[in-house]
């Protein structure tokens, strides 16, 4: 069982961090938008290793009383690394702008060139908190719905569905997704998804991902995010109505997953104007009679229901699987003996 958040008016916090500490461009309690700087770190454009030894031709022991810079030193593109005297002195000059890192046995470590890095807000907020030198945690409220899997890219854009632009020509003009955030109602083929990424909207909201579909979704350069994960199911009844209330509204698909920071699930957000409650948040959902959840797993995925017992005595299904037991009546009237493993308890 896990917990998903689908939720009106629900604080949110999204930690961003850089891979090592920088200079922080923020303070705590400031208002950030998206695209606002919060820290910046500069690193080597590569590292690069000077075979003195190899080069001269010469032992390391000899190698070293020819290098001719410490570790720290600053240097210049064409500046002498080391000199071999001799009837013929011969000179070996760095590659490129940069610093000595490393010496040793007569090898020489440069860090060639400098690239600066810069980290940045992926929604509008405040900041919360800031994390040891290498970010900070952005606070907001807003209109959510917790998503299961996304390709790690995140957008901002108008949400529109993709069924009212197929009724309006997509196929004329990529005019009609940009800088929008396209959402599907039902299971995406791969000959629509293909169509969509050809016109390159800001990002794309599935129910579901196909494992056909996958790799090139993943590896895409738009943002894309899928509610329920893999499969082929069609949009549940919870997320279809948020979708509904967001229609035509800036959102944010926030689909990085922080390497650098504590893990997080992707999310679309429509944020508010109120400002985020920096304290305690909603009371967190335990799993009980009366509470809404979503089914997993063929052929119920996606269906929303109220449980309705918890039985003490676990049960044996289809699978083997031998699990605990959640009555769930469904919208349909339709009353579901699912497992436990398989539902998801919606916190609203």
């Amino acid at each position: 069982m896990k917990r998903v958040l689908i939720a009106k008016n629900q604080a949110v916090t999204r930690c961003v961090c850089l891979p090592a500490p920088g200079n922080l461009k923020v303070r705590a309690g400031e208002t950030v938008d998206f695209g606002t700087v919060i820290a910046e770190l500069s690193q080597p454009e590569r590292f690069e290793m000077i075979d003195i030894p190899s080069h001269f031709k010469v032992s390391p022991e000899q190698a070293e009383g020819m290098v001719k810079r410490l570790v720290g030193d600053v240097l210049a593109k064409g500046d002498v690394l080391a000199q071999k005297d001799g009837f013929i002195t011969q000179l070996f000059r760095s590659p490129g702008s940069g610093k000595v890192v490393s010496l040793r046995e007569g090898r020489i470590t440069l860090a060639i060139g400098m690239q600066k890095r810069q980290l940045l807000s992926p929604v509008p907020g405040i900041v919360a908190e800031l994390l040891d030198g290498s970010g900070a945690k952005i606070a907001l409220t807003g209109s959510v719905i917790e998503a299961v899997w996304a390709n790690g890219k995140s957008a901002k854009g108008e949400l529109v569905f993709w069924d009212e632009l197929e009724k309006k020509g997509l196929g004329i003009a990529s005019a009609s997704v940009k800088d929008k955030i396209v959402a599907f109602k039902k299971t995406a083929s791969g000959g629509q998804i293909r169509r969509l990424l050809r016109l390159k909207p800001a990002g794309v909201v599935l129910p579901s991902v196909s494992v056909k579909q996958l790799k090139a979704l993943d590896e895409c350069d738009t943002a894309v995010l899928s509610f329920l994960g893999f499969g082929e199911a069609n949009m549940d009844a919870l997320s279809l109505n948020m979708l509904e209330m967001m229609l035509g509204k800036t959102v944010y698909l926030l689909g990085e997953t922080s390497i650098n920071g504590p893990k997080e699930n992707p999310i679309l957000i429509m944020p508010e104007a109120k400002l985020p409650d920096l304290g305690l948040g909603k009371e967190e959902v335990n799993l009980e009679p009366g509470v809404k959840v979503r089914l997993r797993g063929k052929p119920y995925t996606g269906m929303v229901g109220i449980v309705q017992a918890l039985p003490e005595e676990p049960a044996v299904f289809a699978s083997g699987i031998k699990s605990k037991v959640v009555v769930v009546e469904c919208e349909d009237q339709q009353v579901i003996n699912a497992s436990v493993h398989n539902i998801d308890l919606i916190q609203e």
